[in-house]
């Protein structure tokens, strides 16, 4: 056993003097955002023709947050800046309902949103735990693009629920799976963010903070903001 150790060693050592070459793993996070809440008239055709006959609402109530996971890549082989490439999703719930005047539903539904980001980032601060360890505070700035899908509305329920009857209808989930394909939303943007890794041997940690500025992909907003959680392995 002592020998199997002492011929690992070298390789472990020679790994924390640097900080890896490259490294990829597993990232989870918490994004910061609030979606008003919104209501619409609820309007059915006019068995006589004409305009159509407003007989409830049809509102969406306000939400915030959201959760999400997914995976990097990094290149520190690179002088002066590391590329940091990253793909997740992210997601929240939130209640909706629709009102006559006989009766209220209340239902809930989800927003989500698919993401891609490639940073270029460099290096601020570097801390050096002899053999065993490296910490490395770093800044970056990079581009991002977003899939998400739209807001429940009074179209979409009636696209999706069978013959359009919202009240004794039921779902078709071919059909909402369609629609959200139809309806997704896309846009692209850019980031800021900052960050602290800390490397033991060829374990990778990430704490970071990241600043998106985009448009439509949360409703109402320009942007939105996220704590990020990496563990994976360089190499």
């Amino acid at each position: 056993m002592k020998k199997i150790i002492q011929s690992f060693l070298p390789i472990f050592i020679l790994s924390s003097q640097v900080f890896a070459i490259a490294g990829f793993g597993l990232q989870v996070g918490q994004s910061t955002f609030s979606v008003d809440k919104s209501t619409s008239p609820l309007l059915i055709d006019n068995p006589a023709g004409g305009d159509q006959l407003n007989v409830g609402s049809f509102t969406q109530n306000s939400f915030s947050n959201g959760y999400g996971v997914g995976g990097y890549l990094y290149i520190d082989a690179i002088p002066v800046i590391d590329i940091d490439i990253e793909g997740s999703i992210m997601g929240s719930l939130y209640d909706f309902s629709f009102a006559n005047v006989v009766d209220t539903v209340d239902q809930q539904f989800g927003w989500g949103a698919a993401s891609g980001y490639i940073t270029l980032q460099k290096k601020i601060f570097k801390l050096n735990i002899p053999l065993l360890a490296k910490a490395k505070l770093s800044a970056g700035v990079g581009i991002n693009k977003h899939t998400s899908t739209p807001m429940i509305d009074q179209r979409m329920l009636e696209a999706v629920i069978s013959g359009g009857d919202l009240e004794n209808g039921n779902l078709d989930t071919d059909e909402l799976i369609t629609y959200l394909d139809n309806n997704k939303i896309s846009a692209s943007g850019f980031h800021i963010q900052a960050g602290l890794q800390f490397k033991l041997l060829m374990l990778d940690s990430f704490l970071f903070y990241r600043q998106v500025i985009v448009d439509d992909v949360i409703p109402g907003a320009k942007g939105f903001s996220s704590l990020n959680l990496r563990l994976g392995m360089g190499f």
